[in-house]
């Protein structure tokens, strides 16, 4: 094998290696948002603008409700529990909220374990993975979904709290970190959905 070769073959594994130590302490955090975030999905009934407007108004009056069960709280934890304990006021809120729109539709919530991939908000991105997730399906629920934060309150308007609320610094400056992370998001997504394929 010539040196220009060996040389190359020894450029790639030093970058492997050095990309393997970058993503020791980016997976840590990446970790810590699994395990320290409640999401939120609504699966709209159908695709027609009522249906799709009526998910943004269950959207609105789920997240209201969130704000007075979790208010205080800024522990994971005690957010579990009171998701857990409060999901027929959930329920309530959501049923609540068709009937009062003229839709004689089903609600259903559940509280588990779904998996996302990657997603850019605004202002943080969150990696792929499963987290704990209310999931509220409207009628058949075969419509296009909302998803996003229920704690902490970073997706409820005028809220002004931050995923500083349950992370560490190093979690939230990566949630916040952008496009300078783009590489490693994806690189964490590709491993999640490799887990997820072998369910481990």
């Amino acid at each position: 094998m010539s040196k220009v070769k060996l040389f190359n073959l020894a450029l790639i594994a030093a970058l492997i290696f050095s990309l393997i130590i970058s993503m020791v302490g980016f997976t840590d955090s990446c970790e810590e948002m699994h395990e320290n975030i409640i999401r939120i999905r609504i699966l709209a009934n159908s695709d027609s603008d009522s249906d799709q407007s009526l998910k943004i108004k269950i959207r609105d009056a789920v997240l209201n409700t969130s704000k007075e069960l979790y208010s205080g709280t800024d522990s994971y934890d005690l957010a579990v529990n009171a998701t857990k304990e409060n999901l027929d006021v959930f329920l309530t809120t959501a049923q609540n909220t068709v009937f009062e729109n003229g839709f004689d539709y089903k609600v259903s919530v559940d509280f588990r374990k779904e998996f996302f991939e990657t997603r850019v908000y605004d202002e943080f991105t969150l990696p792929a993975g499963y987290y704990e997730t209310a999931v509220f399906t409207v009628g058949e629920g075969r419509g296009r979904n909302w998803w996003c934060v229920i704690f902490p309150r970073v997706c409820v308007g005028a809220c002004s709290e931050r995923l500083e609320t349950t992370l560490s610094d190093d979690a939230a400056n990566v949630a916040y970190g952008g496009k300078k992370y783009t590489v490693k998001f994806k690189t964490v997504e590709i491993f999640e959905k490799i887990k997820k394929f072998f369910d481990f």
